[in-house]
């Protein structure tokens, strides 16, 4: 069975939406509706509904849907990552239909006349609940460095993934030589 439908795209689409948030610096990209737009139009549009007329409600119901999403990267436990996944679909009211657009036939999950938010919510949720249905909640991560809270889904074969780049990798790692290097007195 193929679902890469639902493992590639959607779940880059939640990794995407919850680092809208940067925890650490603050900073946030989703203030206002030039901000919701701004990051909806960055999504393929055969995927969305670029005609949407964004409100003050979209917007709090998607940063609402973003700060859930947090919470499944958060948890090592897959019962917290599914009870949240679950309450994302069914608020949603995301249901299986076959679609057949493009290449073959797929699944969608989320209604037609889907708000922003319930569209990000069913589309996330269901690429996210593909991965801890078939991994496990573990392979999903917030970032290990100290000036960074982004998350990731651990791709690597042995689940030793702790960033969630190379850049913040190699940030920590030149910090640990240097402080080892300082304390030896080097």
């Amino acid at each position: 069975m193929d679902f890469s439908h639902y493992t590639d795209d959607p779940v880059q689409l939640a990794i995407d939406l919850v680092n809208t948030r940067e925890v650490v610096a603050g900073t946030d990209r989703l203030t206002d509706l030039d901000g919701l737009g701004t990051f909806l139009a960055g999504i393929d549009p055969e995927l969305w509904h670029p005609d949407w007329q964004l409100t003050e409600q979209d917007l709090a119901e998607v940063r609402s849907v973003r700060e859930r999403l947090r919470e499944v990267f958060g948890t090592e436990s897959d019962a917290v990552a599914a009870e949240v996944l679950n309450g994302l679909l069914a608020e949603a009211r995301a249901t299986p239909k076959v679609s057949v657009h493009g290449d073959r036939p797929h699944l969608h999950f989320e209604p037609e006349d889907a708000s922003p938010a319930a569209w990000l919510a069913s589309v996330a949720a269901m690429g996210l609940s593909v991965v801890v249905c078939d991994h496990g909640s573990e392979r999903l991560g917030v970032c290990d460095a100290h000036q960074c809270a982004d998350v990731y889904v651990d791709t690597s074969r042995n689940r030793s993934r702790r960033y969630c780049s190379d850049t913040c990798a190699t940030r920590e790692n030149v910090a640990a030589y240097r402080k080892r290097h300082r304390q030896s007195g080097g």
